[in-house]
């Protein structure tokens, strides 16, 4: 991802609103991805420590200048999908637009206690996107089978620089579940063929779900099929 794709948070009362979000006490560990030029990663250390992911390289030197000497930042440079990450509990970040997906999902699989996202708006809807509504997909049932989902605001795009054509919105998780990596190879198996019933999906299906279909199943049910299978 390119330095010119990324938009950076300025808006002081929404850095404050994103952060409390979080309901940051002693004790917390924040993971931020994406820390750009590190501004919500500052109103993070104002309350507890945090570590600041940032992959490109030309922002490293900023974040070091900014937060030398400071030992509640730790600067982690790397690929958030595929870095290892540090010991945390909660997650407060605002995500670059073209990984929000693969982060989320990798997101769900670590484990977490609470997140607060700062997304696309359109993300945040398919995420909160109850089944069979046209925006219910693969992401949307991976959310709401693991976490408590809630779309809490509607971020402008001029609390950006450079702006976004689009606005963003503040997505909230609380993880109920931490799932084992194949929920999510079960999950996209269902949802590649997901207005088709489950017994055209599946070869042995559980009594009671063949005549199911993965754009129309709640949360609930679709847990309880993959621990049957």
């Amino acid at each position: 991802m390119a330095l010119k794709d990324r938009r950076f948070m300025v808006d002081e009362e929404m850095l404050e609103l994103v952060v409390g979000y979080a309901g940051l006490q002693p004790g917390d560990a924040v993971l931020e991805v994406g820390a750009g030029s590190g501004n919500l990663t500052e109103k993070i250390a104002e309350k507890v420590r945090v570590t600041a992911i940032e992959k490109e390289p030309d922002l490293i030197p900023i974040l070091r200048r900014k937060f030398d000497g400071d030992d509640r930042v730790t600067l982690l440079q790397g690929d958030a999908l595929t870095v290892e990450y540090p010991l945390y509990n909660k997650i407060v970040s605002n995500l670059p637009y073209s990984i929000s997906r693969k982060l989320l999902e990798r997101l769900i699989v670590e484990g977490f206690e609470l997140a607060v996202l700062v997304v696309q708006r359109e993300f945040a809807e398919k995420v909160a996107a109850p089944p069979s509504s046209g925006n219910y997909r693969m992401v949307s049932a991976l959310a709401q089978s693991t976490c408590e989902v809630e779309v809490l605001d509607e971020i402008r795009p001029q609390a950006f620089k450079p702006q976004p054509r689009v606005s963003s919105s503040v997505l909230r998780l609380r993880q109920r579940w931490r799932p084992p990596p194949d929920y999510l190879g079960f999950l996209r198996r269902l949802f590649s063929l997901k207005n088709k019933k489950m017994r055209n999906i599946l070869d042995d299906v559980p009594e009671g779900y063949g005549q199911m279909r993965p754009a129309e199943m709640q949360a609930e049910d679709l847990i309880c099929l993959y621990q049957r299978l």
